[in-house]
């Protein structure tokens, strides 16, 4: 069987090979020193379909047996060894996994964490808002349930959670932790509340809540940074590096630029206005109300080179995996540049890059009310009884010039680079 320092862009590339194939962890050693440590035992099957799981191997009583860990990317290599190195102390403690496994398989349904979860869903997020239900949802189908599942609820340890928790704030992820915290507690006090599993205590009350994970972040890119920037975007695929360039040249958030639909975006002739215009769906936009964007040259360049790729589906940044819907998630990207400790930016956030746009308008002069109608921010668009009576379009030539202007910035900050951008576009 294979052996190699498990990596995870090296899981992530992994293609069908027409068999089964297995991949053991492995210590990885340069110039006979010691870089980085593998875990015995682990190891990844790819199956003939292309699918990847984690896997344990071990002996137990003279005789070899593996532990079913997960499937990835449901579950982080980080994840799968901190998993491997537990099983691993049981096996020396007398114990072992896979017959403790089994054992549970064959608990009454009633018992298990799979029960409190359905009726958790099916009984307590439907009073919730929309998208309070909507996020709880994920968090739960993200966040949770791989790491419970088979579990019995009242044998699941404060410890456990805790260690849940810390590794998604070791992740870089401190309010996220917060807010898987809050979904845990709310799960386990309605679980409390049927006879059928037992519980008796609420094992997330004595999990720690990260206080600095809900402290506000202030963080914004300087010119350099910029620079750095936007090289990591060219060396990515063309969706993911079109998404990037958008949240930085428009300043929107995050998801609602991933469901961009090639039907948002249209023409418009309005008074004094005249130009491209991507409208944020009600339903897409976190205040709930429909949103205007203008769209800069800059922006429109980017739209059209994804054109030859998506044109033909509903989406602007279709996913590569799914067809017809958005790309869901550009996290390994992310992580990607924040891994790279030589960069200067190993803090990145993608949500900094919209504070950047709001940083560099302030200090061109943009009023902060017209700032806040561009980023869809109703604090800064001092959004009130009067302001709400306006037509959003009122604001649409005030919104191009703030974007144009922005737009003027980032491509002078671009060309200033110590690498000409159309060398870096190359080595991409």
């Amino acid at each position: 069987m294979p052996k190699k320092h498990l990596t995870s862009q090296f899981i992530r590339n992994l293609e069908p090979q027409g068999k089964r194939v297995e991949y053991y962890d492995q210590h990885l050693i340069k110039n006979n020193k010691l870089k980085k440590t593998g875990v015995k035992g682990l190891f990844i099957r790819l199956t003939k379909a292309g699918n990847v799981y984690f896997y344990y191997r071990y002996y137990f009583n003279e005789k070899s047996k593996s532990y079913k860990i997960g499937s990835y990317p449901n579950i982080k290599l980080s994840e799968a060894r901190e998993e491997a190195k537990e099983l691993s102390l049981e096996v020396n403690n007398g114990i072992d996994p896979q017959a403790e496994k089994n054992k549970k398989k064959h608990q009454p349904e009633t018992t298990l964490f799979e029960k409190l979860e359905r009726e958790y869903k099916q009984q307590h997020l439907p009073t919730l808002r929309p998208s309070t239900r909507k996020e709880y949802e994920r968090i739960i189908d993200v966040e949770i349930a791989p790491k419970l599942k088979g579990l019995k609820v009242n044998e699941i340890t404060t410890n456990r959670l805790s260690k849940i928790l810390s590794r998604k704030k070791k992740d870089g992820y401190p309010t996220m932790a917060n807010r898987i915290r809050a979904v845990l507690s709310s799960m386990f006090d309605y679980g409390k509340t049927d006879p059928e599993i037992d519980l008796k205590k609420n094992p997330a009350d004595d999990t720690r809540r990260y206080k600095t994970g809900e402290n506000k972040r202030d963080r914004y890119y300087e010119d350099e940074e910029i620079r750095t920037l936007w090289k990591w975007f060219e060396s990515f695929d063309l969706t993911v590096q079109s998404v990037f360039k958008m949240l930085l040249i428009t300043g929107q958030r995050k998801t609602e630029t991933m469901n961009m639909k090639w039907d948002d975006i249209q023409k418009v002739k309005k008074d004094d206005f005249k130009g491209m215009v991507w409208t944020i769906p009600a339903k897409d936009a976190k205040n709930k109300k429909a949103h205007d964007v203008p769209l800069s040259d800059s922006a429109l360049q980017v739209i059209e080179t994804m054109r030859p790729l998506t044109g033909k589906t509903d989406f602007v940044f279709c996913s590569p995996r799914k067809d017809n819907e958005p790309i869901q998630w550009i996290k390994a990207s992310t992580k990607k540049i924040k891994d790279d400790k030589d960069n200067g930016i190993s803090d990145f956030r993608p949500h900094d890059l919209r504070r950047t746009v709001a940083t560099y308008m302030a200090d061109n002069g943009i009023n902060p009310m017209i700032i806040g109608k561009v980023l869809n921010h109703k604090g800064l668009a001092q959004e009130n009884t009067i302001t709400a009576r306006y037509n959003r379009a009122s604001y649409l030539e005030d919104k191009q010039e703030a974007l144009n202007r922005w737009g003027s910035k980032l491509k002078n900050i671009l060309e200033k680079a110590k690498t000409p951008i159309t060398e870096i576009n190359k080595s991409a």
